[in-house]
């Protein structure tokens, strides 16, 4: 009797799917930020990166870091894009984001 339930309700989430080809992606118009964290030495890696209330990521070996799905808005309001790192300042920046496309932000870190 309960593997016929559970057949039941693997068969209705399929069902319900259906036709959906990523159930997770989020709706409404989305791009990207990406790019290098530095300081006076060159490329720093492990650099906490955030844009406000959507995503974090970690700035890699060689300083890059990308965020994706960054809510676009064609208003002009940007979104704030904060860098942290052990003996650097905290940063803090404003970018636009647009609909499909990757925006370019560069963040340079000061060392204390």
């Amino acid at each position: 009797m309960l593997r016929r339930s559970l057949l039941v309700a693997v068969c209705a989430a399929a069902i319900s799917l259906a036709g959906c080809p990523n159930p997770a992606a989020p709706t409404g118009d989305y791009g990207s930020v990406a790019g290098v964290v530095s300081a006076s030495t060159g490329p720093l890696a492990g650099v906490k990166v955030c844009v406000a209330v959507v995503d974090c990521t970690v700035s890699a070996a060689d300083g890059t870091f990308k965020i994706s799905t960054v809510p676009a808005d064609p208003t002009g309001v940007n979104e704030t894009v904060t860098a942290t790192a052990t003996g650097y300042q905290d940063f803090s920046g404003q970018v636009h984001i647009t609909a499909g496309q990757q925006t370019p932000f560069n963040i340079t870190m000061v060392h204390v």
